[in-house]
């Protein structure tokens, strides 16, 4: 077998900010859910504002507590959890990792060793302002920082449909 020369290399760095921002982009990739907690949200504000006019304070409290913990878990809960996943995961964390883009599939290098992914296993890719995720599941992906090489995205979107 020959060595075949990549189409695209893309290099990695495998760091706290870039774990958070992918958590993040996923957590709130789907519309149903964002809609879901802003209703969510609207109805516990008008329930304690309600409770607050009808002078019930115990029960505007519980609604108020309810809906600052909702939001304090979504935002800042959630990110604590996935903080410490990121530092337990002692094999990818802080690694910079290449990916190697191939016609028929791409792989990805790190000190660990190369995993060889062909693309029909790719179920999504989601670009983002400052990142590229190749999905391969609904909750597991690639993390590629910007900028990308010319034309890489497209190539990417070509071998994923």
């Amino acid at each position: 077998m020959m060595d075949m020369k990549p189409l695209y290399t893309v290099k990695s760095l495998y760091s706290m900010e870039e774990f958070m921002r992918f958590n993040r982009t996923l957590r709130f990739r789907n519309k149903k859910t964002v809609v879901f907690l802003s209703i969510l949200d609207v109805l516990l504000l008008a329930l304690t504002l309600l409770c607050l006019i009808n002078g019930s304070y115990i029960w505007a409290a519980i609604a108020g507590f309810y809906l600052l913990f909702l939001n304090w878990y979504l935002f800042r809960g959630i990110d604590q959890r996935m903080a410490k996943v990121f530092m337990r995961n002692t094999e990818i964390a802080g690694q910079q990792c290449e990916f190697q883009f191939f016609e028929d599939h791409f792989d990805a290098i790190t000190k660990s060793g190369t995993t060889s992914i062909s693309y029909d296993k790719i179920k999504n890719i989601i670009e983002t302002r400052t990142n590229v995720y190749i999905m391969y599941s609904d909750s597991q992906g690639i993390m590629m920082k910007k900028p990308m090489p010319e034309g890489f995205v497209e190539f990417l979107q070509t071998k994923s449909n």
